[in-house]
């Protein structure tokens, strides 16, 4: 590489708490901790490549946040969110791993006009969509969000040699909630087509798709109320290890693109 010449944008991987990032952060050689405000970012190398490790914080605004200074203070090539979500899907268990392909917004909804006194009615309730897009390009108003294909590919080829659980591509639901009701974890499973619950992915997604940067969210089921399965913090490092797998089969594939060793 020439020495004017820039280096490599860094992989951008984001989990919400310690439990999420602390053993990616220990795999970083070299580590070097900044924060931007409240959010926390620790940069270094591993897997073949500059990664920044981004302690986002729990909730949508603090994902939102967070992506939103990362991709500015750090220009990344990429963006994984990943962590544990919550179980939707009934074939899926504790342990699985749900990887976006789509990304919904479980907070977002728009109910009809009902009298005072007619009650409450989810089952009518519609879908509410926000706005994206970047500038010059035109905004589109959607509910629905789409990983970037090929990082979901990469992420499915990986998934044979690096996990011993599910791995499947599906649906992730985003809201400010953590949702234990069976009945509307199976409304929101049938009507939206929901597979995991979680707190970060769709905001990142929103910041990330605004900013022009490829995104994808991975989840781990840390918990399951269909099947009675109850939280298992163990599954946040399972999921880091593996999307340490992927970013080191990124870190090729983009480094031969970049023509760098």
């Amino acid at each position: 590489m020439k020495e004017d010449a820039l280096p490599a944008a860094p992989l951008l991987i984001q989990g919400a708490m310690d439990v999420e990032t602390d053993w990616l952060i220990d795999c970083l050689s070299h580590p070097t901790e900044e924060w931007e405000g409240a959010w926390r970012f620790v940069r270094g190398e591993a897997a073949g490549r500059q990664l920044v490790v981004s302690v986002t914080g729990i909730g949508m605004a603090n994902a939102a946040a967070a992506t939103a200074l990362a991709v500015r203070r750090y220009r990344p090539r990429a963006i994984l969110n990943q962590g544990t979500a919550g179980g939707y899907h009934p074939d899926l268990h504790r342990g699985d791993l749900v990887l976006g392909w789509v990304m919904v917004n479980l907070g977002a909804f728009s109910s009809p006009h009902r009298d005072r006194g007619a009650g409450v009615c989810p089952e009518q309730w519609t879908p509410f969509p926000v706005s994206v897009g970047r500038p010059g390009e035109g905004r589109r108003d959607c509910y629905r969000l789409e990983g970037d294909w090929e990082l979901l590919q990469t992420a499915l080829e990986a998934a044979p040699a690096h996990h011993t659980g599910r791995v499947a591509a599906g649906v992730l639901g985003t809201a400010d909630q953590w949702n234990r009701e069976v009945d509307r974890i199976r409304f929101l499973h049938e009507t939206l087509g929901v597979w995991a619950e979680e707190m970060e992915t769709f905001a990142a997604a929103q910041v990330a798709a605004g900013l022009g940067v490829p995104f994808l969210g991975l989840r781990i089921l840390s918990n399951h109320e269909l099947h009675g399965e109850g939280y298992d913090r163990t599954t946040g490092l399972h999921c880091q290890r593996f999307v340490l797998e992927v970013a080191r089969r990124l870190s090729r594939s983009f480094n031969q693109e970049e023509n760098l060793p």
